[in-house]
């Protein structure tokens, strides 16, 4: 908890959790009359009226900050409104959202009012009403319509939530580093083009390739040229790293080995949905569902922990094997 009279504030980056990894950062207004404290504030479980908008962007962008006072002139789109409209209106069954256009004529921002007792149950039917609609616009104009931040205002409370991603921090870069082995080339590919993504669904994709090839086939291949070099290679017990920001329904699996982790949940529970679109439990795996991007979202950062605890032990081996082979 930060106080602060300003309209802006420096957040350390390290409070923001770990680099990549979403999360939301609530906005309590100081408020002279209030006698509420500010847990009671944040917890009130009343049902109300909340207001959603979102920011629209043509493409996905890193920022190096935390926006929650965007408004029209912050967003653009490939979508535009005739000049003598100020915003388009849809009303459907889940309620009422309207696009609002910037200077040039672009919808660039969605607002959306609805009752509920939360932020997230604001945001979950935010995301039932408005973007399938989204959807349906971008499959129609043919073009991509990113929502870049999401803003949740609560005006009984007088509280913002408002989504991020914790920004990357600048390393350097030591010139002197160790052997790059040609067999880890796909691997680091793989691992950019996750990090290079915006999307938490590509993304697991990429890191669970990694590691079905890793803890598989590739991992095989290494054993099976030592072995008709007549190499010994001893390879380091792999166990999900621990880390206070893995979420906590997968605490329980910190510790013990990521193979198992991998067969018994990454497999089931991700990898099949977002590899069949459809489950042998016939669920239909719907990307603009809050709960279905939220799960992975969840499982992203223990899911890169892993990649690359899974990594640094297959160089290893490598280094291993070039050694002893005199390579």
């Amino acid at each position: 908890m930060k106080n602060t009279s300003s309209p802006s504030s420096d957040i350390p980056n390290e409070s923001l959790g770990p680099a990549g990894v979403r999360g939301e950062l609530h906005v309590l207004a100081i408020m002279a009359n209030e006698k509420r404290d500010d847990q009671s504030r944040l917890k009130d479980s009343s049902t109300r009226t909340f207001k959603v908008e979102a920011l629209l962007a043509k493409a996905n962008s890193a920022t190096e900050g935390i926006k929650g006072d965007f408004g029209v002139e912050d967003g653009g789109s490939y979508l535009l409104l005739p000049q003598d409209q100020a915003m388009s209106r849809v009303r459907c069954a889940g309620g009422m959202f309207e696009f609002k256009k910037n200077s040039k004529g672009e919808q660039s921002l969605v607002s959306f009012e609805c009752t509920a007792t939360s932020t997230a149950e604001a945001r979950r039917k935010f995301s039932e009403t408005v973007l399938p609609f989204v959807d349906y616009l971008s499959y129609v104009a043919n073009c991509p319509i990113v929502l870049t931040t999401i803003r949740v205002h609560d005006p009984k409370n007088d509280r913002h939530a408002i989504e991020y991603v914790s920004p990357y921090r600048q390393a350097i870069f030591s010139q002197h580093i160790s052997n790059l082995y040609p067999e880890m080339a796909p691997v680091h590919a793989m691992y950019r083009e996750a990090k290079n993504s915006h999307s938490d669904f590509y993304t697991f994709l990429c890191y669970y390739k990694i590691l079905e090839g890793l803890l598989g086939a590739v991992r095989n291949e290494v054993f099976v040229r030592a072995r008709s070099k007549g190499i010994s290679l001893q390879g380091r017990r792999e166990v999900v790293p621990a880390s206070e920001h893995i979420a906590e329904s997968y605490q329980k699996h910190v510790g013990k080995p990521i193979k198992g982790f991998f067969d018994e949940v990454l497999n089931p529970q991700f990898r099949v949905a977002i590899a069949h679109f459809i489950t042998d439990a016939g669920t239909i795996l719907n990307m603009s569902d809050f709960q279905h991007a939220n799960s992975y979202a969840e499982v992203l950062f223990v899911t890169e922990l892993c990649v690359r605890e899974v990594i640094q032990s297959h160089s290893l081996l490598l280094e291993a094997l070039h050694a002893k082979n005199g390579a």
